[in-house]
């Protein structure tokens, strides 16, 4: 007996109360049951390692470690995105066919190959057009610009482009180098203007062969506009002087470290008013105007879409899907067509975004970096406005 426990009665025999339920009504009496489990009095602990009497030791189940997590897990994530990133895994599409007695003259479909009838190839010009960058970064280069539209050119099924247009504009270059892209489409094109075409977006979208907008679209902008910073006040104030060596006199013209002398400003001035001109010549060409009509409508405003109609900028209001079935008029289609997008491997874009090092062209503030701005850079980076 553990010193200071009370005496415990003895064991029930087997039969009686172990397994055996008492007569109905009756109780057993307090302290009348086996040990196994019952609390010793408050205060009274048992001496370190002594066991009362009648109490049997129970086994304790020895811990579980904790399970690892599987290795084969990360090894099929792995082998997933190494197929997604070589273009190993293909995306089949799937018809969605409309149930409304034929109303509707559109189905959809993935990707530019997946067309097993007549289609509608949609591209999509987002963001800034520019020379470099990607389009996870809100840039549209010529590069990828022509990537997709040849896609849609070489294949027999797609019958018409539609150019889906929410852009601010960008570089002269590039949306001249776009331009022709569009304009050399031996498929018919229709353009479709989402919240905003203007600028440079609107070069490129004055050569198809329709341009559609929503009433509250901004449209148009024609114009070309040359920002050129200057910190030198800056400078001056925290006592940092650069100093540019260079070889030609006007190699840093554009510096925003000194003002413009009145010769580079006449240099500027002279190359901002050759891209206006060929703003002007491009979007006279592609809509049939003439020159002095662009030219009055030249001044660097956006007009709603109301406003662009009655002015010749663009052919009809109406939506997205107002544009899709005129692009499918357009390439003679009767009848249910399909609705394809680029079978481009958005991974791609990804990966090449996080380890490859871009210039971002996000605003006209960002001419120059380092010692200064050469002409050839400020001439590129003219944006048509």
């Amino acid at each position: 007996m553990a010193e200071g426990y009370p005496p415990v009665p003895p064991v029930q025999p087997p039969g009686q109360y172990q397994g055996a339920m008492p007569p109905q009504g009756a109780v057993p009496p307090y302290g009348a049951m086996p040990m196994q489990g019952a609390v010793p009095p408050q205060g009274a602990m048992p001496p370190q390692g002594a066991m009362p009497p009648g109490m049997t030791p129970q086994p304790v189940a020895p811990a579980q470690p904790e399970k690892k997590q599987r290795g084969w897990v990360g090894w099929v994530i792995g082998i997933l995105l190494v197929l997604l990133m070589t273009g190993g895994i293909c995306v089949w599409p799937c018809a969605l066919l409309s149930s409304s007695g034929g109303s509707s003259r559109r189905s959809s479909a993935s990707n530019f190959s997946s067309a097993y009838r007549d289609a509608v190839a949609v591209i999509h010009l987002n963001g800034v057009i520019a020379g470099t960058g990607d389009a996870y970064s809100g840039t549209i280069t010529p590069e990828y610009f022509y990537e997709l539209i040849d896609d849609a050119e070489s294949n027999a099924n797609v019958k018409a482009i539609l150019l889906r247009v929410d852009s601010p504009g960008g570089t002269v270059a590039a949306s001249e180098e776009i331009s022709e892209y569009v304009a050399a489409c031996s498929k018919p094109v229709v353009v479709s203007i989402g919240d905003v075409g203007a600028s440079g977006a609107y070069m490129v979208a004055s050569q198809a062969d329709e341009i559609w907008a929503n009433k509250g679209s901004a449209v148009g902008s024609i114009g070309v506009i040359a920002q050129i910073p200057n910190v030198s006040g800056l400078m001056d104030k925290v006592g940092v002087e650069f100093e540019m060596i260079t070889a030609g006199e006007n190699k840093d013209t554009g510096s925003p470290y000194r003002k413009l002398t009145d010769a580079e400003r006449a240099l500027i001035q002279g190359e901002v008013d050759e891209a206006y001109d060929l703003f002007i010549d491009i979007v006279a060409e592609g809509r049939n105007m003439k020159r002095s009509e662009v030219e009055k409508l030249a001044t660097g405003w956006a007009w709603s879409g109301m406003q662009a109609k009655e002015k010749g900028l663009i052919d009809e209001l109406g939506t997205y899907q107002d544009a899709l079935d005129a692009a499918a008029e357009l390439g003679g289609i009767e009848g249910v067509y399909d609705v394809v997008t680029p079978n481009r491997n958005p991974l791609l874009d990804v990966f090449g975004s996080m380890f490859s090092l871009t210039r971002q062209f996000g605003g006209l503030d960002s001419l120059g970096t380092g010692t200064g701005v050469s002409r050839e850079t400020l001439t590129r980076e003219s944006l048509p406005r």
